[in-house]
């Protein structure tokens, strides 16, 4: 029970932490669509813009008295249909980067949705269980203390010190000759101390007490 209460919030913690990187993963993706849709409208913009200047400069033709300033325009209108070209394919690209960051990010929220709605789940249910072991413990650890009245204070100390240290089983059955704790054969003085029950008694290689059940 004790370990399910260690166990449990460690394994949220888990989960939480792999959720945590999924939307952090989610939001960098999102992030770069942004910048990238940002940066096609800038570029929208730009060929509108340039839309405009030959349309003003085509009007200025219509205006001009000499063959050199109208020669001028025509190289400014080249100019500027050159920048648009530029843009349009620049523009191109931008269209085939942001398609593919939009795939990526729904993508990516589609394992934000999966994984947020398992750990909601999870986190409900270990709720429920964490809840359910602190009752259980908190009835278990009144009848081990009413078990534990009457024994010696040095056995309980002993106890106590040996229970982390051997995986919470300090104290195991003997089945034929051996200890089920660690599945060594007990020593035949070991068994007659134990059928004699007068003694606590150890086993030899692992130091658990030892105990013939009925």
């Amino acid at each position: 029970m004790r370990r399910d209460l260690v166990s449990i919030p460690q394994e949220r913690e888990r989960r939480e932490t792999r959720l945590r990187a999924l939307e952090s993963q989610a939001a960098e993706k999102r992030s770069g669509l942004q910048k990238r849709e940002v940066e096609l409208r800038s570029n929208e913009v730009g060929i509108k813009e340039g839309d405009q200047e030959i349309k003003k400069l085509q009007e200025r033709l219509n205006t001009v008295k000499n063959n050199a300033e109208y020669q001028a325009i025509l190289l400014q209108i080249e100019s500027v249909k050159k920048q648009i070209s530029e843009l349009e394919n620049e523009g191109l690209q931008l269209m085939e980067v942001v398609e593919g960051l939009r795939g990526e990010l729904a993508s990516a929220s589609e394992a934000v949705a999966e994984e947020r709605a398992v750990f909601e789940q999870f986190e409900s249910e270990s709720n429920e269980l964490l809840a359910q072991r602190e009752g259980e413990v908190a009835a278990m650890q009144g009848e081990r203390s009413a078990a534990a009245d009457g024994v010696p204070p040095e056995l309980l100390a002993e106890y106590e010190r040996m229970f982390d240290a051997r995986s919470n089983l300090v104290v195991c059955p003997v089945e034929g000759a051996t200890c089920t704790g660690c599945y060594i054969s007990i020593p035949p003085n070991l068994q007659v101390k134990l059928r004699a029950g007068t003694a606590v008694v150890r086993c030899d290689a692992c130091q658990r007490i030892l105990y013939y059940p009925d």
